[in-house]
């Protein structure tokens, strides 16, 4: 395969170069569509606390992985489980769907 002589490759060529492209978390949650609230864990016994994930959201808009950044390690388990249940609005880039990371804060209240 040779490449161009003009070395200008189309668009789609560049994009696995930029993604995920980071995203601020207000604009991520900007793009959620469906949000089932992460269950309670029994283990937690009344606790409430804040987990700060690393989402990486696929061209798709499905959660392609969570990862814990910092928070109460009571929840980090539900909080991970519970945001790939989540579902977002593919991103656009120059009117293509590409797949971005955001850190996400769920925040954690025992039932009442």
């Amino acid at each position: 395969m040779t490449p161009e002589a003009s070395g200008n490759k189309p668009v789609e060529a560049a994009l696995p170069s930029i993604e995920p492209v980071d995203i601020p978390e207000a604009a991520a949650r900007g793009l959620v569509t469906d949000q089932p609230a992460p269950p309670y864990p029994a283990s937690a016994k009344g606790q409430q606390g804040t987990v700060v994930l690393q989402v990486l959201i696929g061209r798709d808009g499905t959660v392609q992985d969570a990862k814990f950044l910092q928070g109460s390690l009571a929840f980090a388990r539900a909080a991970i489980d519970g945001v790939k249940q989540w579902k977002f609005k593919p991103y656009l880039m120059n009117g293509r769907p590409v797949s971005v990371q955001a850190p996400l804060t769920i925040p954690f209240k025992p039932p009442s």
